[in-house]
């Protein structure tokens, strides 16, 4: 009776530790696959951070153009319509110096052949 306890024993031991080493695989591949989702994570992350220092640089560049004495010179010579003092303004304006071409004539329909028989029998 010893030997048959002793092996059931035995079999329930190693279940014991197949579980045990399922379980721990189980973990194991769980925590693989959220280290896996934190790198995707970080790399779009350092993705979208190269692009919005890129977009910083890009606004800090603008902000130091408008501030710029070019840019209040352009703006005010082009969008205000102002001028320096001693210069003439000049208003160029569009006249046109041709009348539009003539429309092209409309067709005339050719009749269908039942329709020309029915032209011919009214005798028009």
């Amino acid at each position: 009776m010893r030997r048959w306890l002793d092996r059931i024993w035995r079999w329930g031991v190693r279940l014991f530790v197949l579980a045990a080493l399922l379980a721990l695989a189980h973990t194991a591949w769980g925590n693989l696959e959220l280290y896996r989702q934190r790198v995707e994570r970080a790399e779009r992350l350092r993705a979208a951070i190269a692009t919005e220092r890129a977009r910083a640089t890009r606004l800090s560049e603008q902000a130091r153009y408008v501030r710029s004495e070019e840019f209040v010179a352009r703006w005010a010579r082009l969008e205000a319509g102002m001028v320096r003092p001693h210069e003439t303004p000049y208003r160029l304006s569009w006249t046109p110096t041709a009348s539009p071409p003539p429309s092209p004539p409309t067709p005339t329909p050719t009749p269908l052949p039942w329709q020309a028989w029915w032209i011919r029998l009214q005798g028009r």
